[in-house]
């Protein structure tokens, strides 16, 4: 039973020595905070002449934060190293103080931890419980981890030691359940390892040997050392327990192996006094002295007072199964004066904790008042975040608001602006069936306008036929057909070409660009209307050579021209000149027909090419016009991508220019 109970304390105190973490962005708190439950420590009163020196540096400067730091340093000094309790306690409570003031949540998580390191050691289970639990909760609102997973480890450990096996097991399963987070395998191995002993202290050794395998296994993938030989010294453990010594030994001689490469004098003394007791159980004395003498070396090399006494123990009883009683009773001798030794030992620390115990819990009323503010603050926190939720949801309700009424302003300006666009689309298609109505009305006339000089060379001809067919000779009748039925082709052609324009005012003609020489479009014009100007002794020229090749649509241009040079006609007195000429300008190739004819003035030029204005003015000779000439032609000449203007002076003629698109064009 005594074994055992040893065998257990031993596993609890060597855990808090394994590291739990090794990520490489692991909290530069958390391993301060675990250096001082590792590996070897600098001699405490330089240490501690060292901080308070800093601590005195760090007031004089008024720098809060690393005051507390160093009360904290210097508490955890006196925690770990004089085991001044008291002091560790009255440096990590002034810490505290600093730290809550300052808000400095994730400093408070390690200074709660420390306090229940303390009130741990002082048998004060239930305070060392509720610390772990602050610690926790602030810890939640931080969402650190891995610092989550090493106070659940600790708080496993208090529970455990107190027998509150299930709270300390559902403690481990926790920081199982976080292993793919963490991904830290040593975490994990420590994890395992301590619910393995809670499976030996319920006497499952086969769950146990199971869980520690699984341990031992992860601690070897990262290849820590540490871990490894404690899980091969619990699996040898084990197997004593269930009588299987053999196994017992191999792994107990394992662990040595790996404690000896580690230099770990104090796991070498534990590994060989079980392996000494081992032997003793197997009635092997020999090996046993042998064993439990090197165990003693190593024990008393670093003062370990437990081990000591455990070797004197095995030492006293193989020596005198051997039959050297006058050694066993030296080793019995040595064993009753180190017991007593540590029994009065434990007396004056039992005292000393008690007296601890009393000063420490006559501060427990700072912790709480600590808490107490904390908690306060805590709510005041919530408060001012309802708040502050309250303000937003205002603010945005607001905002909303806001929204909407713009939205609704954006709505109702686009619908003013469609119900605008929607008028002046209305005022638009109104002129443009004005303008439709009004070209309808002018339609009609247009033929009278256009066909009046075919017609007139037609009744000219027909006369001549109908009142001359004697006198003329053959030869002169065939010449008069021939100019009869030139007059017929012009004039159905002319009929085409009104037609086109009524189907271009329908939308119902399109207007195909081709090359064509436009030279040879003044030509046949000139040559169909030359009987209509010799009517009025007038002379068409034209100024243009060789051909001038332009890209449109051909009968469209051709109607322009012909009206040009009929209106030129009409307003140039009895032996006047038209003269149309052809030149390149800006890309393009204009065309210009001149007369001297009367002209007009600036007011008759405005009117002109609107449909609108109406206007339509008597010829020199008195002919009748119908004023949808130049309208007609401003069409066709836009349609054709050209423009078309005017130059005239009253009483000394008109120059009437459109632009067509060069033979590259498009």
């Amino acid at each position: 039973m005594y074994q055992g109970l040893k065998f257990f304390l031993g596993v609890y105190v060597l855990l808090l020595t394994v590291p739990l973490a090794a990520q490489p962005a692991k909290d530069p708190d958390l391993v301060w905070y675990e250096s001082f439950f590792q590996g070897k420590k600098a001699p405490v009163d330089k240490a501690l002449a060292k901080q308070q020196a800093a601590l005195k540096n760090a007031v004089s400067k008024n720098d809060k934060a690393a005051e507390a730091a160093v009360l904290k340093e210097i508490g955890m000094l006196h925690l770990t190293g004089t085991e001044n309790r008291e002091q560790a306690m009255d440096y990590f409570i002034r810490a505290l103080a600093i730290e809550d003031s300052l808000a400095l949540n994730s400093k408070q998580v390690f200074t709660y931890m420390a306090i229940a390191r303390v009130f741990s050691d002082i048998g004060d289970y239930n305070k060392s419980e509720e610390s772990l639990e602050n610690a926790l909760v602030i810890n939640r609102t931080l969402r650190n981890t891995l610092v989550h997973v090493t106070i659940l480890n600790q708080l496993g450990q208090v529970r455990a030691v107190q027998g509150e096996r299930e709270a300390a097991l559902r403690n481990y399963e926790e920081v199982l359940a976080f292993k793919d987070e963490i991904n830290d395998p040593r975490t994990e191995a420590a994890a395992l390892f301590n619910i393995a002993h809670l499976q030996t202290q319920e006497g499952n050794y086969d769950e146990a040997l199971a869980t520690h395998k699984r341990a031992l296994a992860l601690s070897r993938s990262v290849r820590d050392k540490a871990g490894e030989a404690l899980s091969l010294n619990d699996i040898g453990e084990l197997y004593r327990l269930m009588k299987n010594n053999d196994k017992a030994l191999a792994n107990h001689v394992a662990s040595l192996e790996v404690r000896q490469a580690l230099k770990d004098r104090k796991g070498i003394a534990d590994s060989y006094n079980n392996i000494g007791a081992l032997y003793y159980q197997q009635k092997n004395y020999a090996r046993a002295v042998a064993n439990l003498q090197l165990a003693l070396d190593a024990a008393r090399e670093v003062q370990d007072q437990s081990q000591t006494l455990k070797s004197y123990e095995y030492l006293s009883a193989s020596f005198k199964e051997l039959g050297d009683y006058k050694k066993a009773w030296e080793f019995k001798d040595q064993q009753q004066l180190l017991q007593e030794f540590m029994n009065n030992d434990k007396n004056e620390h039992q005292l000393l904790e008690t007296q601890n115990r009393y000063e420490i819990e006559k501060k427990e009323s700072q912790i709480g008042h600590l808490q107490t503010l904390r908690l306060q603050r805590e709510k005041e926190l919530r408060t001012q975040k309802k708040l502050q939720n309250f303000l937003f949801l205002l603010v945005g309700l607001t905002v909303v608001v806001a929204a909407l009424v713009l939205y609704l302003y954006l709505v109702k300006r686009r619908s003013n602006k469609i119900l605008e666009a929607a008028h002046a689309t209305v005022n638009e298609q109104n002129l443009k069936l004005q303008e439709l109505n009004a070209t309808k009305d002018k339609f009609f006339s247009i033929i009278s306008h256009d066909l009046k000089g075919p017609l007139n060379s037609l009744t000219s001809f027909s006369g001549l036929l109908l009142h001359h067919t004697d006198s003329l000779s053959k030869e002169e009748i065939q010449m008069l057909a021939k100019d009869l039925d030139k007059s017929v082709k012009n004039l159905f052609a002319l009929l085409e070409n009104l037609l086109e324009w009524s189907r271009s005012q329908t939308g119902n003609i399109e207007f195909k660009p081709e090359v064509f020489d436009l030279n040879a479009v003044v030509e046949e014009n000139r040559a169909l209307l030359k009987a209509q100007a010799q009517q009025k002794k007038i002379t068409l020229n034209n100024a243009g050579e060789g051909a001038w090749m332009v890209r449109a649509h051909k009968n469209s241009i051709n109607t322009v021209v012909r009206n040009l040079i009929s209106n030129a006609i009409k307003f140039t007195g009895e032996g006047g000149q038209i003269t149309t000429r052809l030149r390149r300008q800006n890309g393009r190739v204009i065309i210009a027909i001149a007369d001297n004819g009367v002209g007009m003035s600036p007011e008759v030029m405005k009117k002109l090419f609107r449909i609108e204005a109406k206007h339509s003015t008597k010829g020199t000779a008195d002919e009748k016009g119908t004023g949808l000439g130049l309208i007609l032609c401003r069409e066709f000449v836009e349609k054709n991508g050209g423009q078309i203007w005017v130059e005239s002076e009253e009483g000394r003629g008109s120059v009437f220019s459109f632009s067509v698109p060069p033979e590259g064009a498009f």
